[in-house]
């Protein structure tokens, strides 16, 4: 569910009275949807308004196409019948790309969360070049925006990257799963679509999308750990995502367990993913389970359900993910760590994972720290298209009406 707040829609606290009234009116119909009947009356209530300032507001927002007006109904009372009040959602959609494994996913989101539109492109790590994977995202950027509902206006375009991103410069500096991939320039998707690109290494967008949805775990350090078909991380403080200027931040599976060992996606010899990420665990485990599917979904779905509990480099792979994560959590002494990825959905693993964790804690951190598992799968998606979303809203909740 995609959450817009005031502060989102106006950051600088700039807005006019009836701006503000405008907003309220409109966050209080969005809200609404599918749990309860708003109308006219109770928004009066609600809000402590006045009668004439939600009647013109009201009227403004069903011009602006936010909400619309359902068909009336009698109240058992005399008087008028109340006009049930609904959002349109689709008044705007966000278009944002993902990549999954070796798959671009893009979908079409609409103001409410929902995906109206969806695309795939699947790309060969030996046949993919700066061209391929440029094309790939255009692709699926065209495809889901050309079935966008009629009238809905698009405000930009959000990509989440796993890897080294340079957000300011609109640049994908290092993708280890496509090694003839460097710095893949997302310009040219702005300048052919006409739209605003945005870029963001996944992780962070993931755990500022948490804080959406889940605003008590803003307090403290809160440190992201994903085991998943690559290793990756995010760190917060108070809410606060932390970033780098060089394009990484918490990219732990290129550290070096083993200088000079197995080869790396990255082009490097003994970093952690090639010891521990899935792309080099999926050959063993495809021999020993022949049944392994291949698409990411079905894959999650899949390892859930099976004892991995005698593959011995899954053990190895546990063994040195643990040490990864006790390193980071003695880097950053955060109050929480979540956990995610399709690794770590495997009860047994994830039950090896938080023994062998809190075994290597300090005696005095063990009680300090929570060790939690989450499944953020939309996540990404919903914390890229929110921003957009404020963006293309504050202009629409300028009240036009100000002597009301």
């Amino acid at each position: 569910m995609i959450r817009l707040t005031l502060d989102g829609i106006f950051p600088n606290g700039l807005q006019r009275r009836t701006d503000l009234a405008k907003a309220r009116i409109f966050l209080a119909v969005f809200e609404s949807a599918g749990t309860r009947t708003v109308t006219r009356g109770t928004l009066v209530q609600e809000l402590s308004l006045r009668p004439a300032t939600v009647s013109a507001m009201v009227g403004e927002l069903i011009d602006d196409g936010l909400i619309v007006e359902s068909k009336a109904s009698r109240l058992p009372r005399k008087g008028r019948p109340e006009v049930p009040l609904t959002p349109n959602p689709h008044r705007a959609v966000t278009p944002v790309i993902d990549v999954v494994s070796r798959e671009i996913h893009g979908t079409l989101l609409t103001m409410d969360g929902r995906a109206v539109a969806g695309s795939t492109a699947i790309l060969d790590v030996e046949q993919t070049d700066q061209d391929a994977l440029s094309n790939a995202f255009m692709s699926v950027a065209e495809s889901i925006i050309s079935r966008k509902p009629p009238g809905a206006a698009v405000p930009g375009i959000g990509i989440t990257l796993p890897g080294i991103v340079d957000e300011r410069r609109r640049r994908w500096l290092s993708v280890a799963r496509w090694p003839r991939v460097e710095g893949l320039d997302f310009r040219h998707l702005e300048e052919q679509t006409g739209l605003p690109v945005r870029v963001e290494r996944k992780r962070q967008a993931v755990l500022r999308a948490h804080f959406h949805s889940h605003p008590e775990d803003r307090h403290g350090g809160v440190l992201l750990v994903n085991w998943g078909y690559g290793i990756s991380s995010a760190y917060a403080h108070n809410g606060e995502v932390l970033s780098s200027t060089v394009g990484g931040f918490g990219d732990i599976g290129h550290w070096l367990v083993t200088p000079g060992g197995r080869a790396c996606l990255c082009g490097q010899h003994g970093c952690l993913e090639a010891y521990a990420a899935l792309w080099a665990l999926l050959p063993e485990i495809i021999r020993d389970f022949q049944d392994t599917p291949s698409e990411p979904d079905a894959l999650s779905s899949y390892l859930r359900k099976l004892d991995l509990s005698q593959i011995p480099r899954l053990i190895e792979a546990i063994e040195l993910f643990t040490v990864a994560m006790h390193n980071l959590f003695k880097a950053f002494f955060p109050d929480r760590i979540l956990l995610a990825g399709n690794v770590v959905e495997n009860e047994w693993v994830w039950r090896e994972v938080q023994r062998r964790f809190y075994e290597l804690a300090p005696a005095y951190a063990r009680d300090r720290v929570a060790l939690e598992r989450i499944n953020p799968r939309s996540d990404a998606a919903l914390g890229m298209a929110t921003p957009f979303f404020h963006e293309v809203l504050r202009p629409l909740l300028l009240a036009r009406n100000l002597r009301v």
